[in-house]
């Protein structure tokens, strides 16, 4: 097999894939087939935890059987860890999307996958294409 595919993937998607059954088995696929690598930093990471526990989702995990440990456990296991060392300034509107982008940029990747308005308006940052997971999950099928 040839190289990796280099992803990062946006909060929302780490959140939908812990949430929803059919993005789940996609995603669940696409690791299971070890097409792609995944980068994070701390930061996303940070944020990660910090969704997690909202009042609707820490329900819905409850309800689940699962806690946001073990999801955060689950992230990290799938996940290479970068630290950029380069900050953007390009998402005026939500700067926590920069965050992405940092790592995206420092991992030198090939896609962000995101659900994110802001992120998927710009469709490309430097090198990386930026696609839904939909978009994402057709292409590398």
């Amino acid at each position: 097999m040839g190289e990796k595919i280099r992803i990062v993937l946006d909060t929302n998607v780490w959140v939908s894939i812990f949430t929803k059954k059919a993005l789940s088995r996609e995603f669940t696929r696409v690791f299971a087939d070890e097409k792609v690598q995944v980068f994070i930093s701390k930061e996303i990471l940070n944020e990660i935890s910090k969704v997690l526990v909202y009042p609707k989702l820490a329900e819905l995990f409850k309800r689940a059987g699962t806690h946001p440990r073990e999801i955060l456990k689950t992230i990290v296991e799938n996940s290479t860890p970068v630290k950029p060392k380069r900050r953007v300034k390009i998402i005026k509107e939500d700067p926590a999307d920069n965050r992405i982008l940092e790592c995206a940029l420092e991992a030198n990747c090939d896609f962000i996958v995101s659900g994110d308005k802001h992120l998927l308006r710009l469709r490309k940052f430097k090198r990386t294409r930026i696609l839904s997971p939909r978009e994402f999950v057709e292409l590398i099928s």
